[in-house]
């Protein structure tokens, strides 16, 4: 009985010597405010990119993208092609297709500027005042009309009634400076009113009184026979003297 109570004084004094234990406190719910729901909210929130300029609308993308990014231009296709072939060939190849382009669209142009092809004539009687008369079957378009001084080519077939009395069908064309004093060949004054006017592809049919003729053939015409000439003005130079 002694030695029981000795046990538990001593167990009774260890205890009061010992380090107080921590008692364990019971977790309280976190009370959710108003205040810490909007701070969740804003850390969930993906970020936005702000943007770094005005809105605007991107005129590119109606042209077909930039050039950087091979677009075709719709609007200037030609400008594109140049650009991709500036690309690959360099600085000189999209120049030298550009030169070319240019040089087929400007032939073009310069060709429909210049069309000189003859346009058919009314082959109406006209009559001058000099006795002379002439039809038009051909109105030429190129070059100037013949003027004193210009070097007149001419392609000539005369003849009277039935008979051909000369022909340039099978040789040049007779060359004579308009307004040049005496005649020569075949040019006479009827010739040379005929012509007037006329451009080179034009072709018209003279009908040439006895008056208006070359001197030697006027004597041998009988009273009222017209010389028939069938001209064609093949060129008309500038006179330079």
């Amino acid at each position: 009985m002694k030695l029981t109570v000795i046990a538990l004084a001593a167990l009774t004094a260890v205890d009061a010597f010992a380090p107080p234990r921590a008692l364990a406190t019971p977790k309280t719910a976190r009370r959710s405010t108003p205040e810490t729901e909007e701070e969740a909210a804003i850390e969930s929130e993906p970020a936005v990119e702000e943007p770094t300029g005005p809105g605007r609308y991107d005129v590119s993308k109606l042209v077909g993208g930039a050039a950087t990014e091979g677009g075709f231009n719709q609007f200037d296709p030609v400008l594109s092609a140049t650009q991709g072939l500036s690309r690959r060939f360099g600085l000189v190849g999209g120049l030298s297709v550009f030169a070319v382009l240019a040089l087929v669209e400007g032939g073009e142009i310069f060709k429909g500027l210049t069309n000189s092809e003859p346009t058919p004539g009314a082959n109406e009687l006209v009559k001058t005042a000099s006795g002379l008369q002439y039809t038009e079957s051909l109105i030429g378009r190129s070059g100037d009309s013949p003027l004193p001084g210009a070097v007149v080519g001419l392609k000539v077939r005369v003849s009277v009634g039935d008979k051909v009395i000369f022909d340039t069908k099978d040789d040049k064309p007779v060359a004579f400076k308009y307004g040049q004093r005496p005649f020569q060949n075949v040019i006479c004054e009827g010739v040379e009113e005929g012509i007037r006017g006329m451009k080179a592809g034009g072709k018209r049919r003279l009908l040439v009184p006895a008056k208006l003729a070359p001197a030697g053939v006027a004597s041998t015409l009988p009273e009222g026979i017209l010389l028939v000439y069938d001209v064609e003005l093949a060129e008309v130079l500038p006179g330079y003297f």
